[in-house]
């Protein structure tokens, strides 16, 4: 580190080239036990040759990894004592490179890299005061901006060293070196002083990660710091903040689960009762499993988290093995409507056909929700075709990401319901979505299908966290809730008819809106609409060798030369496999697809 121990030069100012600071060499296969026998058999001086040479062939990220290692190494080993003098000279070179780097307004970021190492090695040897120094020096002009180090956004992008394990070292020494009284004010000061360089979930548990196990006057210090945060951590939204978290974190810490009910009977924010109710969980008796989620569910206000917390209770139920388990899968159903909790208590316990159908007509009788396509997906199961298809026909061109749009799901069900989803098929594509099982909370797996923007974020409105690891209640797929109900038992020509002319509206409607907002992003999803009734007018026999529909439809919107090309394939490919007559004019009609022309223009072709 010659900047440092010199004048305080500065390099160039952060401008090396990016690719240089991540450059890497690919490592060879096939070569471990050979390149494993020449390690042992060199002698220590050669070694350390050839680390040296193969360091400076190295980019700065390859390089910079390996030196860390080979300090923390030395760190941990206890080798490579210095005197007080020398660590005092060390300190004195970061601290007046820091400065001249502040004059100047920016640094190389390899010599900062090699500066922090120093504080990392310092760290490691358990110097924490040389580590405090060496951080402190560095850590705060970094997270001020007072030093540009020619980074775009974040200093990471330019720096080998982690940052984050950095600021997270410089925690720990200010905790070492501080007084017990007043470690806690040292602590909420020094993260308040490095905000802009690292995020903090848990302080406590980045301290104890740092040090290498349990805290030195743990007890002492918890009590100040869950003080401490009381004062500052006041309710400013409906959201918790990081101090409020990191407050219902320490008294988890302190007082257990009993600490972690009274935080979330007291706020009822549901972060917190979502905190107690995975504790209990994690305790393991399902019992008070059970009434934890029942109680959650009863204290938070929200119909997202309410939902959770109810799935919560199910998930008990069941694991308790109790009779009432079914029901309480119908009130997380009724308590926040979605397609995944509808399909939970569908298909739970007794699954015949006549139950699955007396579960939805009472689901509509409920009336839980207006959502045109949880409303429209339970006609179709009690058989009721027509005023599920009107919902689909009558469903605006665009915000088919929305969370009530009928789209992404009845139009798939209405084609596998048409026409199954046989391999190579149009088809076969949309009902992808309804193949799988849902395990995405308020039914984001839809989004899949298509998203508009940032549309999609509608589909996670309100609904909490990642569910913790442990026993999970399972959901079952859409096509298990079709074929369970038997759906095509007992479907008539007419209400083919009705499906279909539906699809078309909802197709044609689709392809206006993208063409029309010019988002040619979903020209491809329109295109598959499109071919898909295409593909069903041959498997319903409604088709001749042409589509006057999608002729129509297709002439129509001639002049979107992208939306006529996102069109080609699919066409040809719903012709494909729909198992059709393969007679001389379909066969004049494919090479036409292929090649961008009309119908019009093959059947003068065939002629």
């Amino acid at each position: 580190m010659a900047a440092l121990s010199g004048s305080g030069g500065l390099g160039q100012c952060g401008h090396m080239r990016r690719s240089d600071r991540y450059r890497g060499r690919a490592v060879r296969t096939g070569r471990g036990k050979s390149l494993h026998d020449a390690l042992n058999a060199l002698p220590a001086e050669e070694l350390r040759s050839v680390i040296a040479e193969a360091l400076e062939r190295q980019g700065e990220g390859a390089r910079g990894s390996i030196e860390d290692a080979l300090l923390r190494r030395v760190a941990a080993a206890g080798a490579g004592k210095e005197s007080a003098a020398s660590l005092s000279a060390k300190v004195d070179a970061v601290e007046r490179f820091a400065a001249a780097a502040q004059r100047v307004g920016c640094a190389d970021p390899s010599e900062v890299d090699d500066a922090l190492r120093q504080g990392i090695t310092a760290s490691l040897a358990g110097d924490h005061a040389t580590a405090c120094a060496i951080f402190r020096a560095l850590l705060l002009p970094i997270s001020n901006a007072d030093i540009d180090l020619g980074q775009d956004e974040l200093a990471e992008e330019v720096l080998s060293v982690d940052l984050h394990d950095c600021t997270t070292r410089y925690l720990a020494a200010v905790y070492m070196t501080t007084p017990v009284a007043a470690r806690a004010d040292a602590i909420a000061a020094a993260i308040d002083e490095a905000n802009g360089v690292s995020y903090f979930s848990d302080p406590v548990e980045e301290l104890q990660t740092a040090l290498g196990g349990t805290l030195p006057d743990m007890d002492v210090f918890l009590s100040a710091w869950i003080s401490r945060l009381e004062r500052d951590a006041k309710p400013a939204s409906l959201w918790e903040s990081k101090k409020e978290r990191w407050l219902r974190a320490a008294i988890g810490r302190r007082d257990g689960i009993a600490g972690l009910e009274r935080i979330a009977r007291t706020t009822k924010r549901p972060e917190a009762v979502q905190a107690w109710c995975e504790a209990v969980k994690a305790a393991g008796d399902r019992s008070k499993m059970l009434r934890a989620y029942e109680t959650g569910a009863a204290l938070v206000t929200s119909r997202g988290w309410r939902g959770n917390f109810l799935d919560g209770a199910a998930l008990a139920a069941q694991l308790l093995g109790r009779k009432d388990a079914n029901k309480k899968l119908e009130a997380a159903w009724l308590g926040a409507p979605s397609l995944t909790r509808l399909l939970r208590w569908l298909l739970a316990g007794e699954r015949t056909s006549v139950m699955v159908r007396k579960r939805a007509a009472s689901a509509l009788k409920a009336s839980p929700t207006k959502s045109p396509r949880l409303v429209g997906f339970l006609h179709i199961l009690v058989g009721d075709i027509e005023p599920a298809a009107m919902r689909l026909a009558r469903a605006p061109g665009l915000g088919w990401s929305s969370g009530d749009h009928p789209g992404h799901l009845l139009f798939p069900v209405f084609a596998w319901m048409l026409g199954g989803a046989p391999k190579g098929s149009v088809r076969a594509q949309l009902a992808q979505v309804l193949l799988q099982p849902l395990d995405l909370e308020d039914d984001a797996g839809f989004a899949l299908l298509d998203l508009e923007d940032d549309a999609g974020l509608a589909l996670l409105d309100e609904v909490g966290t990642e569910q913790d690891a442990g026993p999970r209640l399972s959901t079952p797929s859409v096509i298990d809730a079709l074929q369970r109900a038997e759906v095509t038992r007992h479907l008539t020509a007419q209400e083919r008819g009705v499906a279909l002319t539906a699809m078309k509206a909802a197709a044609t409607k689709r392809t206006d809106g993208v063409l029309g907002e010019k988002r040619r992003r979903h020209y491809g999803h329109a295109a598959a609409l499109v071919a898909c009734c295409v593909e069903l007018e041959d498997v319903t026999g409604r088709a001749s060798s042409a589509s006057p529909w999608a002729e129509a439809l297709r002439a129509r919107t001639s002049r979107f030369p992208a939306f006529q090309e996102a069109l080609r394939a699919p066409l040809a490919q719903a012709r494909r496999g729909t198992g059709s007559v393969d007679n001389p004019g379909t066969r004049f009609h494919h090479a036409a697809v292929k090649a961008g022309r009309t119908w019009t223009e093959t059947e003068e072709d065939d002629t």
